[in-house]
This record gives structure tokens, C-alpha cells and sequence, in this order.
């Protein structure tokens, strides 16, 4: 047998352990802690990034922050929108490790082994894009999540692409913090190697190729806070495309 192709056997099965091993350990720790006592959602989303920064580095990526990450002021009473480009399903662990939160995801994302658990415990959000029954509620979920100080993740472009053009953006996040009157947050992913990107396969090919990876670098770049009180939603979704095409392509100078 091809000694490369033992190897990446072998990856794969060791962080797939221990990936369950995360899994089942934060799971078991959250619900001991909810048996004695009302777990708040702060302390919630406190176990969120820590589940998801173990994931990470059981899966040897690497994050290049932005230097501003420790700057970025607390979440205004009227939320925060964070919407960033989508190359891989490490996004969701990348962006839970760093701000907690919401994510507003398509509904396929409950049907993803080991990331579901993540998703519930995190109060991800779902979204069926072909509905617009759908689309209308979670339009009106997120605003009630930003409506009460948090911060909500979404992908507005719909779905993973490859390459470093940003898509048009669905619109419908922007007219929820626009309701709420909160602020934007632009933000861009870069992987320095393609075999992280997510497109036209499998789930299951693209999570057995991300573990077969001796490592993942990924750099995020942050964009400046957009406020959304009183602009139309035309024009803030336009401002943040723009704004995210831009942090994109500074993540890409870096790696």
C-alpha cells in the first residue's frame, strides 16, 4: 500500500477521535454544569469557542487573526452583524472560535457530522433557500437575536465558492440589522490550501480531505464597523460586499 496513502488513513482516523472525544467531553461538561445551575448564554457561548477552537487544532489549522481582533468594541444592545465570504466548512469553526454568536446557516448544516452538535449547542440559526417562507423567518430570527444585543454570523453569499471573488450577496440579514438599527461587521477568509475549499462534492469527500491535511493556514482580515441605523438596505449590502472583497484580498497578501 502507498505509504502516503497510509499515512493520510491514519490522519484521518486519529483526529477523528479526537474530534468525538471534544464532542462528547464539552457536550458532557455543559450538561453536568446545566444540572446544578441555569447556564446563562454567555457561559454558553464561552464553551461555543472553546469547543470550536479545540476542533481547530485537532484538525491542525492555523489562524492568521487580524491584528484589530482584540480591538473590536463589545456588541452594541441593537447587535452586530458579521458576514464574511464562504470557502469551507472550517468557516463556521474559524468564525465560532473567534465570536461566538449565531450563525445563520443553510439547513444542510444539520446533516454535518460532529459540526451539528456544535450548531445546536451554539443556537445556529437555519435557513432553506428555496423557501420563502423560510427566508421571511429567518429574516425575523435574526433580527430577534440581534434585536437583543448579540452577535449574529452570516454568509450572504448563499453558499461555498471557490476563489477569491465575493458573490452577490443575498440581502436578506441586511434587512434585519437594518430593522434592528445595530452594525456590520465585514470580514475576509483566505485558505492557503485549496484542498480546504468546499465545491461540488460530497460532504463527506470534502471532511475526509480537510483531516487528511498535515495542516491549514487561513488568514482573516477585519473590514471598518458599518452602521446600519438609517441606511437602506440596498445600500448597506452593497457597502459590506465591497468592504468584505476588500478584507479577502488582504487576507490573501498575507499567506
Amino acid at each position: 500500500m502507498d505509504p502516503q496513502a497510509t499515512l493520510r488513513s491514519a490522519r484521518v482516523g486519529v483526529r477523528g477521535l479526537g474530534l468525538a472525544s471534544i464532542i462528547a467531553g464539552e457536550c458532557g461538561a455543559l450538561w453536568l454544569e446545566a444540572r446544578v445551575r441555569d447556564v446563562t448564554f454567555e457561559r454558553q457561548d464561552a464553551y461555543v469557542r472553546s469547543w470550536s477552537r479545540r476542533m481547530l487544532a485537532v484538525m491542525g489549522v492555523q489562524v492568521l487573526d487580524d491584528p484589530g481582533l482584540g480591538l473590536l468594541p463589545m456588541v452594541p444592545p441593537t447587535g452586530r452583524l458579521i458576514v464574511s465570504n464562504h470557502r469551507s466548512m472550517l468557516d463556521i469553526l474559524v468564525l465560532l472560535s473567534r465570536f461566538g454568536g449565531h450563525i445563520l446557516s443553510k439547513d444542510d448544516l444539520q446533516r454535518w457530522p460532529l459540526i451539528d452538535r456544535l450548531a445546536a449547542v451554539a443556537g445556529t440559526l437555519y435557513v432553506d433557500r428555496s423557501s420563502s417562507a423560510s427566508g421571511a423567518a429567518s429574516i425575523r430570527k435574526v433580527g430577534d437575536r440581534l434585536s437583543h444585543g448579540r452577535a449574529v454570523t452570516v454568509f450572504a453569499e448563499g453558499t461555498t465558492y471557490p476563489g477569491d471573488e465575493v458573490r452577490p450577496f443575498h440581502a436578506g440579514a441586511f434587512l434585519a440589522v437594518t430593522r434592528t438599527g445595530g452594525e456590520v461587521l465585514p470580514l475576509g477568509l483566505a485558505y492557503q490550501e485549496p484542498e480546504a475549499i468546499y465545491w461540488q462534492e460530497s460532504l463527506g469527500q470534502h471532511g475526509r480531505r480537510l483531516l487528511e491535511q498535515p495542516s491549514i493556514t487561513v488568514a482573516m482580515s477585519l473590514g471598518n464597523i458599518l452602521p446600519a441605523a438609517g441606511q437602506t438596505t440596498k445600500r448597506v449590502t452593497a457597502a459590506t460586499w465591497t468592504a468584505v472583497q476588500s478584507a479577502v484580498e488582504r487576507s490573501r497578501s498575507r499567506l
